[in-house]
């Protein structure tokens, strides 16, 4: 052993004798100890206090010049001390003990003689002692940590014991769940499990059973009486022996909450693609069927025995046009007029159609927020989405009730934002229509905007009122919330944004009258041959000349050939490219030719196109005398 590993041992003794007499015990341990002397309690303190020095053991005698050597022993500052007294003072001794002193030794050339031993006996005994003293000053940080995490976490830390009761819960339950820890511990934790979990949660215990880790998903019942969802870490454990398990749970309802959102947002928006292809595909057939109509009630006299049917049967096409509109305006392929507008005078405006809409045992009440702004919106629109929400709500208060329609200026906040995602922070125009009906249940208001759900009998109710606002909605930038429980009403919230201060609002352009007759070159372009059919016809039985293709190849082709071409009515859907494109490429050849294109819904115009984008379009099913009227407005402009 090197000096540096020497015991370092500070005797605090004024009889020399006995110096001498420790200094010679000590002298063949000199390789283990080195001895340091001092005569009186502040010589001792003075070397305890120093740095340079590192005393590992105090050998101190009971009586010291200045003092009483017990005073070294500081409860808050514990030294390892060996008292040395007089005979007759082992009362004395006994007391160090207590107070905290390691051993004692009564004065004697003997003791003297064992002190290294004893001094060695009693090192041991205070490394003993230190070290448990860090084993439990390591549990109490430990145990403090843990104390620290449970008690601030913002996860709900709970034991369970083999019955799943609680045994442990943390703070944060206050928070999470409305109840004190000591509300719930000795409570069945399943006792306030959603009921269609419990069968999960019954499984995921015979798993723990199996001193298994598990994850879990589940419903709790807040003290306030609603769901919230969380999700769990559990894994089995002893304690004192018997089992029991540590559930770690996080409060994911908000999470689930916008989940929810955009399962729903891409559900709808998936539909929409759908719908928009079945109206495409629809209209074509439901503008051959009005135009041969038409056509038909236009040849016949006016008491032919088949002009009752033919009114019907037009009669049923303008119905599964307005069907087809509805479908349009949810997958978003309606045409979007949107401008500034004061939706207090739109609303004050339809008071007298949405007062023939609904009952005369409905009251209808108005509460217009004064200086609210104008929204940018297609007032076509939103007047139809009114009517479906007011026609819904007629039908939800079969013995009568009040609806109310009111607005008001809302700007987003953090709130606002989680609540609504997909709206960017800004200021909006709320809308609020509300009734004193039925109301629905959870289920049914998870559906409520799905096309084609409805609650209603057959031949009562297509299921698109809502989706379709949905679509009209969303298609403004904006957002749409249903509240409803049974027995209580239901709430549709609206939120349009603002327009701009400095929008100017686009005024209408009456349409030129003119005749319908003329004598131009027109390119049909139009893949459906019954819709180019029919086109054809009326425009040549109208003077016109038409030059027919189905594709983009015949109608360059054409072109090529032609000396003039006044007027391109194209599709805006064709095989291999689009109305668009190949007006691009005609009027190149063309450059003085007019462009009417021909849709079952409205692409919307692209960025850095070319002219032919902003051409007009006339929208299917459309009468022969509107395609007239439409061609000869733009041949004269």
């Amino acid at each position: 052993m090197t000096g540096a590993e020497c015991v370092q041992l500070l005797l605090i003794e004024d009889d020399e004798l006995h110096i001498e007499l420790i200094q010679r015990a000590f002298e063949p341990w000199q390789s283990l100890f080195d001895l340091t002397v001092a005569h009186t309690l502040r010589e001792a303190r003075a070397l305890l206090d120093d740095d340079a020095f590192r005393f590992d053991l105090l050998i101190c005698d009971w009586r010291l010049p200045d003092g009483d050597g017990l005073e070294l022993l500081d409860p808050s500052d514990p030294l390892p001390l060996l008292v040395m007294t007089g005979y007759g003072n082992e009362r004395v001794a006994v007391e160090a003990i207590r107070a905290g002193a390691l051993d004692y030794i009564v004065k004697s050339e003997a003791a003297f003689i064992d002190l290294p031993r004893v001094a060695q006996r009693a090192l041991r005994q205070w490394r003993a002692i230190q070290a448990q003293y860090r084993t439990e000053q390591a549990l109490r940080e430990i145990e403090a940590r843990y104390r620290l995490i449970t008690e601030n976490t913002s996860d709900l830390i709970a034991i369970l014991d083999e019955q799943h009761r609680f045994r442990y819960v943390s703070p944060s339950a206050v928070n999470l769940l409305g109840r004190t820890p000591e509300e719930l511990i000795g409570h069945d934790a399943f006792d306030d499990l959603h009921p269609d979990d419990m069968p999960n949660s019954t499984a995921y215990w015979q798993e723990i059973a199996q001193h298994k880790r598990t994850t879990a998903t589940f419903r709790y019942r807040h003290a306030g009486g609603s769901w919230r969802w969380f999700e769990c870490d559990i894994k089995a454990v002893d304690q004192d022996g018997a089992p029991a398990a540590i559930v770690i749970a996080r409060d994911i309802t908000a999470r689930r909450e916008l989940e929810e959102r955009l399962l729903q947002m891409q559900k709808m928006d998936a539909l929409g693609r759908l719908s928009g292809g079945v109206a495409h595909d629809f209209n074509n057939l439901l503008a051959v069927i009005a135009g041969c109509t038409e056509l038909a009630r236009q040849s016949l006299p006016d008491d032919h025995p088949a002009m009752l049917e033919l009114i019907e049967i037009q009669h049923a096409t303008e119905r599964a046009s307005a069907l087809t509109r509805q479908l349009l305006a949810f997958a978003h392929r309606q045409k979007f007029d949107p401008r500034p507008i004061d939706l207090n005078a739109l609303i004050q405006d339809m008071h007298n159609l949405l007062r023939r809409l609904i009952r005369e045992d409905i009251t209808l009440h108005t509460r217009l927020a004064p200086d609210l702004w104008h929204v940018r919106a297609d007032p076509g629109q939103i007047e139809q989405v009114l009517v479906n929400l007011a026609v819904n709500a007629r039908d939800a208060m079969a013995a009568g009730g009040a609806l109310t329609i009111a607005t008001t200026n809302v700007v987003a906040d953090e709130a606002f934002e989680r609540r609504y995602p997909s709206l960017k922070a800004g200021e909006y125009v709320c809308l609020t229509v509300s009734d004193t009906g039925i109301g629905m249940d959870e289920e049914t208001r998870q559906r409520a905007f799905e096309p084609f759900f409805t609650t209603k009998k057959p031949g009562e109710g297509t299921g698109l009122g809502l989706a379709t606002c949905y679509g009209i909605v969303t298609r403004h930038g904006g957002a749409i919330d249903l509240a409803s429980e049974p027995g209580c009403g239901t709430v549709v919230t609206i939120y349009l944004p603002r327009a701009s201060v400095e929008e100017a609002q686009a005024c209408a352009t009456a349409a030129q009258s003119a005749g319908l007759d003329g004598s131009e070159t027109i390119m049909l372009v139009e893949d459906d041959p019954a819709v180019r059919s029919l086109v054809a016809r009326t425009l040549r039985a109208h003077g016109y000349t038409v030059l027919e293709a189905s594709s983009d190849q015949e109608a360059i082709a054409h072109a090529a050939q032609d000396a003039t071409i006044h007027l391109l009515l194209s599709d805006h859907v064709i095989p291999h490219t689009s109305g668009v494109a190949l007006a691009d490429r005609l009027t190149f050849l063309q450059p003085r030719m007019r462009v009417l294109f021909m849709t079952g819904y409205v692409v919307e115009p692209q960025q850095n196109a070319h002219r032919a984008t902003d051409a007009p379009v006339i929208e299917k099913p459309f009468t022969p005398t509107e395609l007239l009227r439409r061609v000869r407005a733009l041949l004269d402009a």
